[in-house]
């Protein structure tokens, strides 16, 4: 593969310099894109310069080759743009961050004015205005769906502005928000009285030369070297936005990428110098990850060597930017493939990755399982080096707080846990206490787990389509079995009998059936009170 330099020239020297990445770069890179389909670029930046790493083709059938200025979807790396415009609009005196969204959004004698001047442009940026993730009439599933924000305007914005505002909890506890990253940059587009795509060329790309990076509005032109996102090694559709865009619309390339770095990492001289230097200073501790958060950048707590990072991704596409104060080094990593990049970042730069802040819980298997919120949703608690953690559904895992006997804090979100035990002294309900609402969720009751022979256990390895694009995959890991559907995590799966298994970490098992010859040859979901047959590919199925 090619490495790609750009060099920079002394004026003192008159010699030219070149940037020193590690020596194992290229090879990591190769090593994270290695069965693809699709690839990656890469940047390293540092006081001598910046070196280019590509990996990889756009797709199994576009081999053009993956390269510096090859153009991806940066996913929640949108939301550090977004705060630059913040940064600069208040340098060029057009808001403070102390102002409201309301403020900019509603007319100036909307009665909803007061009711909502707690939501203020800081509170967006560091997720403590107390909003949710996602609101409520973005429609159901927006995860599940391939343009989940499409169509989602201002007026929707403001309409779900006005339904959370009201009794949200701001500045007490950080709860990322893509909702409230989106409501910074339409805030900041209605101030300067244009959209956010052009308030963000004319305040942030064009001042810092960023000429390949753009905004994927919705019925605008993708552009021709925009790599194709990967699910599972199938290409999937481009995302577009309207009003969600400050959250997650950017697309950039990793030349563009590295030149952001750059200014991050200049000392005084840099473009946006002032407003970059604002978005670097530390605004709230982010209590589920052992660090804080300043202007859309988050900061690690590493003493010996302090991060500055933000990742992102998409339905298909993965990016990563970091870089380090004291070492004067960073990182770009964007990929046109669902694959976290984290962890090869913060090893490149020799630093600590982030992990999740917990408290130790001497009685935390108590807790361990799942419960039932509603027939399709629930609660799965688990342990993790001996703190407690949570997960509801399929959004990411939150940790715990002790406040009292089996009574529990949620970091990062406005709500408290509790348990009941029952007359045998075992865990047996959980209560979630949100929004003055108390909703219980008891306990399930797992199957006993037994032991399959390994040849047994290879035989349920395969692909078993639930639908054409729905795909759940079964593999066998050192006598282990997962399975992994189709966008989703993979999760491990046990045995209550031969051909029967189920799930810990979701409330959900599998059937498998077999063929005349006593070959596996389908399965069946059992999940949410439905069962849905899947049957194995064909390919799976001449395997056995």
């Amino acid at each position: 593969m090619k490495i790609h330099r750009l060099i920079v020239i002394s004026l003192c020297l008159a010699a030219p310099l070149f940037a020193k990445p590690p020596a194992d770069l290229q090879q990591k890179l190769d090593a994270f894109v290695k069965g693809g389909p699709g690839g990656a670029a890469a940047a390293w930046v540092d006081a001598d310069g910046t070196a280019f790493f590509s990996s990889g083709t756009f797709a199994a059938n576009d081999p053009r080759p993956i390269t510096p200025d090859t153009v991806f979807e940066v996913g929640s790396l949108s939301k550090v743009f977004t705060a630059l415009l913040l940064a600069e609009s208040e340098q060029l005196g057009k808001v403070s961050r102390h102002d409201s969204a309301a403020k900019y959004l509603l007319p100036a004698n909307d009665p909803a004015q007061g009711l909502l001047a707690n939501i203020i442009l800081l509170s967006l940026t560091t997720h403590t205005s107390g909003l949710p993730r996602l609101p409520a009439n973005i429609g159901p599933n927006p995860d599940g769906v391939p343009q989940p924000y499409a169509a989602y305007d201002r007026a929707m914005m403001v309409e779900a502005l006005r339904f959370y505002g009201p009794s949200a909890v701001v500045g007490k506890k950080e709860m990322y928000s893509n909702f409230g990253g989106a409501l910074l940059g339409e805030s900041l587009a209605a101030a300067w009285g244009t959209s956010y795509a052009d308030a963000l060329a004319t305040h942030v790309l064009t001042p810092l030369g960023l000429k390949a990076t753009t905004v994927g509005l919705t019925h605008s032109p993708a552009p021709k070297d925009l790599a194709p996102g990967h699910v599972d090694g199938k290409v999937v559709p481009d995302w577009t936005w309207e009003a969600f865009a400050p959250a997650g619309g950017v697309r950039s390339s990793a030349r563009d990428m590295a030149r952001l770095v750059a200014a991050g990492l200049a000392k005084s001289d840099g473009p946006l110098h002032a407003a970059f230097a604002a978005t670097l200073q530390p605004q709230h501790a982010l209590d589920d990850m052992n660090g804080q958060i300043g202007l859309g950048w988050m900061f690690t707590d590493d003493a010996a060597n302090p991060v500055v990072w933000h990742n992102g991704a998409t339905a298909g596409s993965h990016s990563f930017v970091a870089f380090s104060p004291k070492t004067g080094s960073g990182i770009v990593i964007l990929a046109n493939m669902q694959r976290p990049s984290e962890a090869l970042g913060f090893a490149l730069l020799g630093a600590k990755p982030p992990g999740p802040k917990g408290e130790m819980i001497k009685n935390a298997a108590d807790y361990v399982g799942l419960y039932s919120l509603t027939p399709t949703a629930g609660f799965t608690m688990f342990e993790l080096d001996g703190t407690l953690r949570g997960k509801l559904g399929n959004q990411p895992s939150f940790g715990l707080h002790a406040v009292a006997p089996d009574r529990f804090s949620v970091m990062g979100v406005s709500a408290e846990i509790s348990f009941e035990r029952g007359a045998d002294g075992k865990v047996n309900v959980l209560i979630l206490h949100q929004n003055g609402v108390d909703q219980r969720a008891p306990r399930n009751q797992l199957p006993n787990e037994v032991e399959l022979p390994a040849a047994t256990l290879h035989e349920y390895t395969g692909a078993f389509a639930l639908t054409p694009n729905f795909i759940v995959t079964i593999t066998d890991e050192a006598g282990h079995l997962f399975a992994q559907a189709t966008g989703q995590g993979k999760l491990p799966i046990y045995a209550s009998a031969k051909d029967e298994f189920f799930y810990k970490l979701v409330v959900a098992k599998l059937s498998f059936q077999r063929n005349a010859a006593g070959q596996v040859s389908g399965l069946t979901l059992h999940q949410g009170g439905r069962d849905l047959p899947a049957p194995k590919s064909a390919a799976s199925l001449g395997q056995q």
